[in-house]
């Protein structure tokens, strides 16, 4: 398992309140100690766990585009 803090391209942080686990093939989104997120890194396949703040909104825009996720 690996725990990184998530770097958006368009800001220089989000100050520790979003992090992304990796393990397996599954990378979860960890927004203010919530997984809102997974992303399977294999088929590309998103799934979000509800409706959220923008400042978490923004996190887990941030989390697609580091996963290279298209959203339709």
């Amino acid at each position: 398992m690996k725990i990184f803090d998530l770097i958006p391209k368009n800001r220089k942080s989000f100050n520790n309140k979003a992090k992304v686990i990796e393990q397996d093939n599954t990378a979860k989104l960890l927004s203010f100690e919530t997984i809102v997120a997974e992303i399977n890194t294999d088929t590309k396949e998103y799934i979000q766990h509800g409706e959220y703040s923008q400042t978490t909104n923004r996190h887990i825009q941030a989390f697609k585009e580091f996963y290279d996720i298209i959203s339709i």
